[in-house]
């Protein structure tokens, strides 16, 4: 049989030597039945010490494990007459498995009919072994950016009585796009809260290191006492000294969450959305883009509003809503249909979260995060409450048998405003001690009451006073025993402050509450289509280079120095049409403002294309520098 065509010249024992020293192993198999007719030295190596299988049916000359992995794949190549690659398949390697990538070719009578196969089978196990290293790497690193991210990242948001606060952040796969989101929650006092969403240029390590540094600058200035546009003035001052932080992106909004008035800055960042009862939506100074941080860019000053009460305020990252090759305006558009959905009707993937913000801040994501996620996304929900939880009042027989009476009044009173496990252990363990050492020293004929009142507070802390008639006593039992009682309070508490006078004793408890805020560590990502950047010049007296596909942080140097050279440094006005691009991300931004500031160069883009949109939200819609 011949197995494959063979040079008309040569001489067949050469042919055959070269054959035997193929480093691969090299099968030929003949009929309906694979009758092994030729293997090479590397093929008889992976028999053993098994007898020679020339001759005989594959399935009966083989061992079962090199059998198993050849003959599904070479009688797919026999039955359908085509070639078959069976791409890094497992195989026996002595002790271990290996990988190997098997490909077999039909082999053709002179009728052109399959009469046999020729199996190639290459060792592929060190190549897979350093790729799962590599991998192995990878993981590594991308875990050591999220674990960063997360632990400068609140883990909590605080719990106020006319605000209901959810959020959200999952970071993107790959850890060179991870690492630039932040948001953050701040309590000022008198019933009104800043809220905060911030993206930075860049990704990886840098880029959460910028993060932590304009956070950080943030809650220094708020906690101040700044207004949010001097907040807004000072990260812009910190950006512009920091490089990894310059162009960032940031919203910031002060709510007076008991008149419902809102003051905000945004600074290259998409508007805030307010969603209302009835599935109504609105975007917040919308017309009202300021430029991106440290880039000497213009600010718009800052904006006005007022929430009705049940109104839901949603923050978000450009990550939720900018897709390559769609307008920004059609995300907006999609995230007011969501939330607004999500809103009225719930989420339809089962029972839906049993508050508003849970509601809209689950739905932002999970229905518009994917597919295709290649970016951190962060979502920051208000829900502007009709009125503050009622506070709780119990008075109570000290008898210890009441302590679990206590304890089921507390959960359900903690129920109301959803705090985190933590929290509600803290306030039930810190009360509990309290309320015990009312039982066991108040009273030295038993018998007497205790009060047990409780309320939120402005700063996002549960304020309780536990109070009796008595006058407390050292246990006899235990000398000094009230100090372990009080130790315990102190550790959950901020603030523990005992007061004993004629008219009894009174514990007074400031303990922080909180409820969890969602950090994933890393969302699922679907690898999607990327157009090809690309730029193309019209040389003339007034020249025009022509964009194309997405401008981020992996094109930008590319386009700087096509920029450059069209431009020829600036020695020539240059015109920059971004009709074409895809997607203008914040290094895109952070590169077009540099470009515009240092060269002779204007911007071109329909207002309703993708960079369009961007150059709007941004303030670069009239930068130029023709002069």
């Amino acid at each position: 049989m011949e197995l494959l065509p063979l040079p008309a010249a040569g001489d067949p024992a050469a042919v055959v030597a070269c054959f035997e020293a193929l480093p691969a192993a090299v099968w030929g198999f003949a009929g309906p039945d694979l009758v092994v007719v030729a293997a090479n030295s590397a093929a008889r190596a992976a028999v053993g010490d098994l007898p020679d299988p020339v001759g005989r049916p594959a399935r009966e000359g083989l061992p079962e494990a090199v059998g198993r992995q050849l003959l599904d794949l070479v009688g797919q190549c026999y039955s359908r007459g085509r070639v078959v690659v069976g791409e890094e398949r497992r195989v026996p390697a002595g002790r271990n498995q290996g990988f190997a990538t098997i490909t077999c070719v039909p082999a053709l009578d002179a009728g052109g009919a399959v009469s046999g196969v020729v199996a190639h089978v290459v060792d592929a196990t060190a190549q897979v072994l350093a790729r799962e290293r590599a991998e192995q790497r990878h993981r590594a690193a991308r875990e050591a950016v999220h674990d960063v991210q997360r632990a400068l990242l609140p883990e909590a948001l605080p719990v106020l009585p006319r605000l209901r606060l959810a959020a959200r952040h999952v970071a993107a796969a790959d850890e060179r796009a991870a690492g630039g989101d932040w948001f953050d929650a701040v309590p000022l006092g008198d019933g009104r809260v800043a809220l905060l969403v911030g993206d930075v240029v860049g990704r990886g390590p840098g880029a959460t290191a910028a993060m932590a540094g304009l956070r950080a600058v943030a809650l220094h200035a708020l906690w101040s006492g700044a207004p949010v546009e001097a907040v807004a003035a000072q990260l812009d001052a910190f950006a512009a000294r920091s490089r990894p932080a310059r162009a960032a992106a940031v919203c910031l909004v002060e709510l007076d969450t008991g008149t419902g008035e809102v003051r905000g800055v945004n600074r290259a960042h998409p508007p805030a959305l307010v969603v209302s009862a009835d599935g109504g939506t609105r975007f917040l100074a919308r017309d009202r883009p300021g430029g991106p941080l440290g880039v000497g860019a213009p600010d718009s000053g800052p904006w006005h509003d007022r929430l009705r009460a049940d109104d839901v305020l949603v923050l978000y990252s450009d990550g939720l809503v900018e897709r390559e090759g769609r307008p920004l305006a059609a995300g907006l558009t999609e995230l007011a249909e969501v939330t607004a959905s999500a809103l009225t009707a719930g989420d339809d993937g089962g029972a839906p979260p049993r508050h508003a913000a849970d509601r809209l801040c689950a739905a932002a994501v999970d229905r518009m995060g994917w597919p295709g996620h290649g970016d951190d996304v962060t979502v920051l929900v208000a829900e502007r409450l009709p009125e503050a939880p009622a506070p709780l009042s119990v008075t109570l027989d000290c008898d210890p048998a009441n302590l679990s009476v206590l304890r089921r009044r507390l959960a359900d009173w903690l129920a109301v405003p959803d705090v985190d496990e933590d929290t509600a252990y803290a306030i039930q363990h810190s009360v509990g001690e309290a309320v015990t050492n009312s039982v066991e020293h108040a009273y030295t004929r038993g018998g007497g009451e205790v009060r047990v009142t409780a309320r939120l507070t402005d700063l996002g802390a549960a304020e309780i006073a536990v109070h009796d008639r008595g006058r407390w006593r050292t246990a006899p039992e235990s000398p000094g025993g009230r100090g372990r009682g009080l130790a315990l309070m102190r550790h959950f508490a901020d603030t523990v402050d005992v007061t004993s006078s004629d008219g009894g004793t009174t514990v007074r408890l400031l303990i922080p509450i909180t409820r969890p805020a969602h950090v994933d560590r890393v969302g699922p990502h679907v690898a999607r289509a990327r157009s090809g950047f690309g730029t193309v010049l019209e040389r003339s007296a007034n020249p025009v280079l022509t964009v194309t596909g997405p401008v981020d942080a992996h094109t930008a140097d590319a386009l700087r120095g096509a920029v450059h050279e069209a431009g020829r440094g600036g020695a020539l006005p240059l015109v920059v049409d971004l009709s074409g691009v895809t997607l203008l991300s914040g290094a895109g931004v952070r590169l077009l403002y540099e470009l515009t500031a240092a060269l002779r160069v204007r911007l071109v883009a329909p207002g309703g294309s993708p960079a369009g949109q961007v150059l709007s939200l941004t303030g670069l819609a009239h930068a130029e520098r023709l002069d």
